[in-house]
């Protein structure tokens, strides 16, 4: 893990309330729907549903939103009764999340919780399998198999973890810090996303995919929750367990969160080092530990922002340019078309399809609740 930095308070302006959080490549998307038996007007239904805009999928660089990914996540997730969508050997049918939970509320550590989740993935016999390790100095979760007929090795693997890491700190009440995450296939294009999808340095080429933490988490309590906070969870996923919040103990989710207080603002390198009360030198040795560089962290938060106002609505794109400090809608457009390799119209089609939206109204009953039925105590 990187040393952490002191943090100053960070005084937020009105254009705070937009500050948006880490959106995903649009490769993400496109490996998540690759080979699903899905026709293509129901695929479109999906999209149009989350406001993803087709013509996004055809772009190398796009972005979408959380709230839109776990929205397609759902939509898909309940059109093949599978919580997991076409990722194991079998599907997870809808209800499998929450009979897990209930199995490890009832545990009386983490480690007795996982031991748990390992006992009921081979009840599952769903073509996965992972250990959990442990040494006086470190605790290792490790996918041993995975289901090789696996639409997406890189996609399962990921997702698997992700699911491991966020329940396993929702049941502790506490995230787990990790101290690194190891993937068994070849470093991605989109490498520099996984600063804000997993709480600690990745490496790729390894051996084996795994993550690593301190072994006092397996130590710690199982929260007791109540119903109702299980049924929060299982209702809002995947957000939970597919996006981590930031890091105090990450440079640049730090520097990305001062800067998101001070959207607009001038900002060099040398302010935000003297916030911290470090040398411009010393805080680029930070971000070059975690594989970052104070612009492209800039530019990821101008443009993450600027994605999530056009998804939200119709707000003039002068003023969406004017707060995030452009100086004309042109310039806004030339570096929009930098970050993305598409156009503002291109985000604001998915947008105003939530405005019009059958999405939210005209949806079927079952589009809104068969996926969370399992929630229902």
């Amino acid at each position: 893990m990187s040393h952490a930095m002191p943090m100053p308070s960070a005084a937020g302006s009105a254009s705070t309330a937009f500050a948006g959080r880490p959106t995903l490549p649009i490769s993400y998307v496109r490996d998540f729907l690759a080979g699903l038996p899905i026709d293509a007007p129901t695929l479109h239904g999906m999209l149009h549903l989350a406001t993803i805009s087709p013509t996004l999928l055809a772009q190398r660089h796009g972005r979408v939103t959380e709230e839109q990914f776990a929205e397609l996540f759902r939509s898909v997730a309940l059109h093949m009764d599978d919580e997991m969508p076409g990722l194991y050997a079998r599907p997870l049918r809808c209800g499998t999340l929450k009979v897990l939970s209930i199995l490890m509320l009832d545990a009386p550590t983490l480690q007795v919780a996982i031991k748990r989740w390992m006992q009921f993935n081979r009840v599952l016999d769903d073509g996965s399998v992972f250990t959990l390790h442990r040494d006086e100095r470190e605790a290792v979760i490790r996918i041993d198999a995975y289901p090789r007929q696996a639409r997406s090795a890189r996609l399962v693997q990921e997702l698997h973890m992700k699911l491991v890491h966020g329940l396993c700190s929702w049941i502790i009440g506490a995230r787990i810090e990790l101290e690194r995450i190891d993937f068994g296939f070849a470093r991605p294009d989109d490498a520099a996303d996984y600063l804000f999808m997993f709480p600690g340095p990745a490496r790729f080429g390894q051996p084996v995919t795994a993550m690593v933490f301190d072994p006092k988490y397996l130590d710690r309590p199982v929260r007791r929750r109540s119903g109702l906070e299980l049924r929060d969870l299982l209702h809002r996923a995947p957000l939970d367990w597919l996006f981590v919040p930031p890091s105090a103990d990450s440079a640049a989710h730090r520097v990305r969160g001062w800067l998101q207080a001070r959207l607009g603002e001038d900002c060099d390198i040398a302010h935000v080092a003297g916030a911290f009360g470090l040398s411009a030198r010393t805080l680029v040795r930070h971000l070059q530990a975690e594989g970052a560089t104070f612009q492209d962290i800039k530019d990821a938060l101008r443009r993450d922002v600027a994605i999530e106002r056009l998804t939200r609505g119709s707000e003039p794109l002068i003023s969406i340019a004017s707060d995030l400090g452009f100086s004309s809608v042109a310039a806004f457009h030339r570096a929009f078309r930098r970050w993305t390799g598409g156009t503002p119209g291109d985000y604001r089609e998915g947008g105003e399809a939530m405005e019009r939206s059958f999405a939210r109204e005209a949806r079927p009953a079952k589009i809104a609740g068969a996926y969370r039925e399992g929630a229902a105590a």
